[in-house]
């Protein structure tokens, strides 16, 4: 859904600031068990397998919590950005969910092909490891995850790592005045804000043609300014500066949709 165009000034977006900091999401998403053998990866999955990965995707992608409950073994392992914890029942796994199945977990749940998962001695691992599933008390259940904070999940972002590679790519290709990748990197029609006014850019052939008028000094400096670990977010998107710029995830990609000038 595309957002309506933002002005905050200096001030507000100032104070703001002083309350919501973010810190730079850790590259390292996933924590696979500790092996104490060598790890051998078998040819073939089984049939249970194949059985329970459907269920479990169906219940996570309807969002029938008591049912993805029900598929998880207790003492549930749960690491978060390198912590581990236990969820002992399922009622606490409900009262938790959120936090638990995120969105990136379910992400990586939902994308996992039977055929296409590896699996050894320690069972079946999904996605980067988000999940680990194994035959206990001759039932196919789930007995860890794996997740990490995102701190751009509120805007709708849902990989910080992809926004953090975006970032750092946009600050690199207005360093290098390199307008066609910047334009690509836009959501149109782009708003662009200017004494209460505002203008759409329609596409990039427009973007690039306007270039010089929308990337202004003052915007420049403030994304060059602009620290990973000091960005404000909100449900509008991540905020660049005093709100110069503001990104935000539609569909899958992560693009510029407003630009603030004064």
């Amino acid at each position: 859904m595309k957002k309506t165009a933002l002005f905050i000034s200096v001030a507000i977006a100032a104070t703001t600031l002083v309350g919501q900091v973010w810190a730079e999401p850790t590259t390292t998403k996933t924590e696979a068990p500790a092996p104490t053998k060598p790890i051998v990866q078998t040819n073939t999955v089984s049939k249970e397998f194949e059985s329970f990965l459907e269920n479990l995707q169906k219940a996570v992608k309807e969002d029938r919590h008591k049912d993805v409950a029900d598929l998880m073994s207790y003492p549930l392992i749960v690491i978060k950005n390198g912590k581990k914890t236990t969820i002992s029942t399922k009622e606490q796994f409900v009262q938790k969910y959120d936090r638990i199945i995120t969105s990136d977990v379910k992400k990586q749940l939902l994308k996992q092909k039977a055929k296409h998962t590896f699996h050894n001695q320690y069972g079946y691992m999904i996605g980067e490891g988000v999940m680990w599933v194994s035959e206990i008390n001759n039932q196919m259940l789930v007995y860890s995850i794996n997740t990490f904070d995102n701190p751009y999940e509120v805007a709708g972002i849902d990989d910080p790592t992809a926004f953090v590679q975006f970032f750092n790519k946009l600050k690199k290709e207005v360093a290098a005045s390199n307008k066609k990748a910047v334009a690509e990197m836009i959501d149109y029609p782009l708003n662009v804000n200017k004494n209460g006014k505002t203008t759409k850019i329609k596409s990039k052939q427009e973007f690039i043609k306007k270039y010089n008028k929308i990337m202004t000094k003052e915007v420049k400096q403030k994304l060059f300014a602009q620290k990973i670990d000091r960005v404000f977010v909100n449900a509008e998107g991540v905020m660049i500066g005093d709100g110069q710029i503001w990104i935000s995830q539609f569909g899958t990609k992560i693009a510029v949709y407003a630009i603030n000038l004064r």
